[in-house]
């Protein structure tokens, strides 16, 4: 009996400092991995957080300026009508054109532009370039009849 046993028989129990290190240990193993991710979803938040105030403060400035945009087109608006137009002219010491004191200039060589051809719009289809080429002198009907008396041995 003695041959069959080879290894010497363990104590089962361990020393209880040994056990409260372990216990202690583990613990702290996981206090640890909670701590760190607990760091690292307070930096990402924090990195949010400060996203969300720049893209606040950017969203008010860009209010800002559609607000003084507009001002500004109200205010050309008002300095570029027709009345004031006519007053800042004459104070300017202009005045309006009569027949007799327009004088038209004609220059040799000038050739006008041609006329304005608007472009066809996106959906509108093709102009037509021309009519068929002189080759096509038959219609499906009549290729179809043709090709059918020369099965039948017509032709």
């Amino acid at each position: 009996m003695q041959l069959l046993r080879r290894y010497p028989t363990q104590a089962t129990r361990q020393a209880p400092w040994r056990l409260h290190v372990r216990t202690t240990s583990t613990t702290m193993l996981g206090l640890v991995a909670l701590l760190v991710v607990g760091a690292l979803y307070l930096a990402v938040n924090a990195r949010l957080a400060r996203a969300g105030r720049e893209v606040l403060r950017l969203e008010e400035a860009r209010a800002e300026l559609v607000r003084q945009a507009g001002e500004y087109t109200g205010r050309l608006a008002d300095l570029t009508t027709a009345k004031r137009m006519l007053e800042r002219a004459s104070s300017l010491g202009f005045h309006p054109a009569h027949p007799k004191d327009l004088e038209f200039v004609v220059l040799d060589g000038y050739t006008p532009p041609t006329d304005f051809v608007a472009p066809r719009p996106f959906g509108s289809p093709p102009a037509a370039r021309g009519t068929l080429s002189p080759a096509y002198t038959e219609t499906l009907g009549e290729w179809l009849q043709r090709l059918l008396a020369g099965i039948r041995g017509e032709g």
